[in-house]
């Protein structure tokens, strides 16, 4: 399930030292800090939670997600996401929290064992100048799967080729969220470089560009609409693809041989751009700008999509307007 706060119902939560101005929740005149904090969010069972958030922060400001759940009856610690200030200043969570109910990793939450979250509260403290909020969100692996609507036997056109490989950046063999993102910017009439968005993503903290909540937070910074998804199954990426959306997707696997045409395995995790789907011969298959190629005119893939789908970790950055 989604769980999505954004723009004036921003209004509806609780505002220490927080004002609402227009679209965007920001600090009252005169203070140099203040939150906003959720009320309890109800939710079916769940085991796995990722956070997002939207904002508008530079080098002297900056917001910071807390993210909680209610497992048996128990509340969980709020859980820090980092400190997230724009162009590279951000810092993720450094130490991941770890107990008998709960797993924490830089880009969501596991809830152990045969227990259950059943409910949320997020609380976001905003400090410096002028940071300002625009969305707040989770998504978690409980709720119903959403029907197919509309044609995704497609392929989107205007999206850029880009190989991160011969991108000739020095972190080239890990930048592929950065690239799969500037990507997906681009198509979205975005007019951002490679550098600037691995840089912008680049978690300081992990020393990592694959946080997906900074990355879905740097689209956000860039006037996107952007979140993490977990997704019941693919037509959640079908109904974007139908609506002219590219979707960021994650997947990770041990062997090369898991993905006819992958140019290696991808044990760490790997992300790519899904920009539309094709029928040949009666084969199904997902159609993607895949970073990982030596050169841009090998990104464009063709994927069996049921051999994508056991790789894919059913994860997607929602990029929109």
């Amino acid at each position: 399930m989604d769980w999505i706060c954004e723009n004036s119902e921003l209004s509806k939560n609780q505002l220490n030292n927080v004002k609402i101005t227009g679209d965007f929740a920001e600090l009252s005149e005169n203070v140099g800090e203040g939150y906003l904090e959720t009320d309890v969010i109800e939710t079916e069972g769940f085991k796995e939670i990722t956070p997002s958030w939207n904002s508008r922060t530079d080098k002297d400001s900056s917001v910071e997600l807390f993210i909680r759940m209610r497992v048996e009856n128990l509340w969980t610690p709020y859980i820090s996401y980092g400190v997230w200030s724009t162009d590279g200043n951000n810092k993720g969570i450094t130490e991941h929290y770890s107990d008998d109910v709960i797993k924490v990793t830089e880009d969501r939450i596991f809830v152990k064992n045969d227990k259950s979250g059943d409910a949320v509260q997020i609380k976001v403290i905003l400090r410096g100048k002028s940071p300002r909020l625009k969305l707040i969100a989770f998504s978690t692996d409980a709720g119903e799967d959403e029907p197919i609507e509309g044609n995704y036997l497609r392929i989107l056109e205007n999206i850029p080729f880009i190989s991160q490989l011969a991108s000739g950046h020095k972190d080239a063999h890990v930048i592929c969220s950065p690239t799969s993102l500037t990507m997906a910017l681009k198509y979205h009439g975005k007019n951002v470089n490679l550098d600037q968005v691995t840089r912008g993503t680049f978690d300081t903290g992990n020393e990592a560009y694959g946080n997906w909540p900074q990355n879905v937070a740097f689209a956000g910074e860039q006037g996107m609409r952007a979140y993490t998804k977990k997704c019941k199954s693919i037509n959640p990426v079908k109904n974007f693809i139908a609506k002219g959306i590219p979707v960021v997707s994650s997947v990770c696997m041990q062997e090369k041989e898991d993905l006819d045409g992958a140019i290696s395995s991808f044990s760490s995790g790997h992300l790519m751009v899904v920009v539309g789907f094709d029928v040949n011969d009666g084969i199904e298959y997902v159609v993607v700008n895949d970073p990982a190629a030596d050169t841009n005119t090998e990104v464009r893939k063709y994927y069996r999509l049921d051999q994508w789908i056991k790789v894919w970790r059913h994860y997607i950055y929602a990029v929109t307007k």
